[in-house]
């Protein structure tokens, strides 16, 4: 008799992550709510990836290595492996806290019907120090594209119903890497509306080789995602002047990280028509303040 499919299938792409893995995958395989599968792509991995995800002994997980393509096209392969009802996204350097399963399963319950997309808030862990994401005030409820319009606030961090005949793929083309996260998530909204769960039961971990440290990298990827986003989204004229807004912001905190004040001054006049006022004025504080200034600040900060 075959086994009945699981209710969560857990998809992590990893490239290169053999000294963060081992975390990501005994966040999952320690859930409360142990109904799952968890799917490891390996996306052409040249380090001892293989040897780590290898030493879990549990059948639950299955690791599937790919030629590598990008976090898109990993994401869609797990995606078109999963045999659960929901297929959760998690990063290879990220975890779930014990419980974020069990409360996806909860909330998903208590809907009068099965929700599309469903994701719970994340803190940061710097240092190994917990500190508050762009999430973690925002209240519990439903977001829809003119929330999305405004910036990707959940990273990557949902849970997908697999049924679902409207659901669209992630952009698989690595010229918009970095940027394929919101770019999904504004796409699946336009019609469709995602639950965010009043609970934080995920950790991203701060570390110096996450994609988005790369600055010159991120900006040109967001710049490009703009041109996407013209094309293949059917957005008021509002939605994208909000989306342009923050893609230009985005572009100009990066070019600030790397001290390249003049570039990130033209960003950010780009971004002004379509950010709010508190947010222009926290950009050009920022800028004036310059990166050093703004570092030694937030480390005074973490050390509270």
């Amino acid at each position: 008799m075959a086994a009945s499919a699981p209710f969560f299938s857990i998809v992590v792409p990893t490239y290169n992550r053999a000294h963060l893995i081992g975390p990501t995958i005994r966040s999952v395989l320690g859930q409360t709510f142990g109904d799952l599968e968890l799917l490891v792509i390996d996306d052409g991995s040249t380090d001892g990836t293989a040897a780590v995800v290898g030493g879990f002994a549990d059948p639950r997980l299955r690791y599937l290595p790919v030629t590598n393509r990008e976090r898109g096209a990993a994401r869609n392969y797990g995606l078109s492996q999963a045999a659960g009802t929901y297929v959760v996204f998690l990063d290879s350097d990220d975890e779930f806290h014990p419980d974020h399963l069990e409360t996806l399963r909860r909330a998903i319950a208590e809907q009068p019907h099965p929700p599309n997309f469903v994701a719970t808030k994340y803190a940061y862990s710097v240092g190994g120090r917990r500190r508050p994401s762009p999430v973690t005030r925002m209240r519990g409820g439903w977001y829809g594209v003119d929330d999305f319009a405004g910036g990707n606030f959940l990273a990557c961090n949902i849970c997908v119903r697999r049924a679902n005949p409207e659901l669209r793929p992630f952009e698989e083309d690595r010229r918009y890497a970095a940027a394929e996260d919101w770019l999904f998530l504004l796409e699946n909204t336009q019609s469709d509306k995602l639950l965010l769960v009043d609970a934080e039961t995920v950790t991203m971990v701060e570390h110096d080789g996450r994609t988005m440290r790369n600055n010159r990298l991120l900006i040109e990827r967001v710049r490009l995602a703009v041109g996407w986003m013209e094309e293949h989204l059917a957005l008021t004229p509002s939605q994208l002047r909000r989306a342009r807004g923050r893609a230009y912001w985005l572009c100009a905190v990066h070019a600030y990280a790397d001290d390249r004040r003049g570039e990130a001054w033209g960003f950010a006049r780009s971004a002004f028509a379509g950010i709010r006022g508190s947010e222009a004025l926290t950009l050009v504080l920022r800028l004036l303040a310059g990166p050093r200034l703004v570092g030694r600040l937030k480390s005074l900060a973490w050390r509270t």
